[in-house]
């Protein structure tokens, strides 16, 4: 599985994501074949792998935004390395993908950059290591401390959600429980939200 991806990003340029009998499926937010191989990484089934290939297709998706994202790689890299997230309504100069899920897609940014810096400690690259490792704490930005969230008209009693935040700073809305049982069901094509298919709340339990 792992050497498959490797082969995959050697013939087509980048990982994939959602890869299916040959034909490209959209990607949910981030670019999750970096999870999948520091993951196999850091469990030692490291034999026969080329690590530093899988190294630089990694940077190759946390540095070079594809011109249609919505099938591998990440969008919005303007964004993410000038704001340190992914905004609300953003505006991508470089390539084409559905625009929305940015708190999905900051969230899922963060792990895939501190995947990055996993593999660049173990392979001894520690100023990579540190760039992806601040990096990695980008969701920060979107963490609101002081929201709460009702369900059913009355106050769950906790605060503190991850919200949506535009490219000026300033916050928009996005209910916690939206995109759950509770509130209805939500889709990347019908109703896309700034979560994929889940709630804030699945989101940061």
């Amino acid at each position: 599985m792992i050497q498959s991806l490797l082969d995959i990003y050697e013939h087509e340029g980048w990982l994939p994501d959602c890869h299916m009998s040959m034909c490209n499926g959209w990607t949910q937010g981030g670019s999750n074949a970096d999870v999948v191989l520091v993951d196999a990484y850091v469990k030692n089934l490291t034999a026969g792998i080329d690590w530093e290939l899988a190294l630089k297709a990694i940077i190759n998706d946390a540095e070079n935004e594809p011109r249609e994202w919505s099938f591998h790689g990440r969008g919005g890299l303007t964004s993410w390395k000038k704001l340190n997230y992914i905004p609300y309504l953003d505006f991508d100069p470089i390539g084409f993908g559905t625009n929305s899920r940015s708190i999905s897609r900051t969230l899922e940014y963060s792990y895939d950059d501190f995947c990055l810096a996993t593999l660049a400690d173990g392979l001894g690259k520690r100023d990579l290591h540190d760039k992806y490792l601040a990096r990695s704490m980008n969701w920060q930005h979107l963490w609101k401390a002081d929201q709460k969230s009702a369900i059913n008209g009355s106050d769950s009693g906790f605060a503190g959600f991850f919200q949506p935040k535009y490219a000026n700073g300033t916050w928009g809305y996005q209910d916690p429980i939206a995109c759950s049982s509770l509130a209805g069901f939500c889709s990347l094509t019908s109703n896309p939200s700034e979560t994929f298919e889940a709630s804030i709340w699945q989101y940061q339990l």
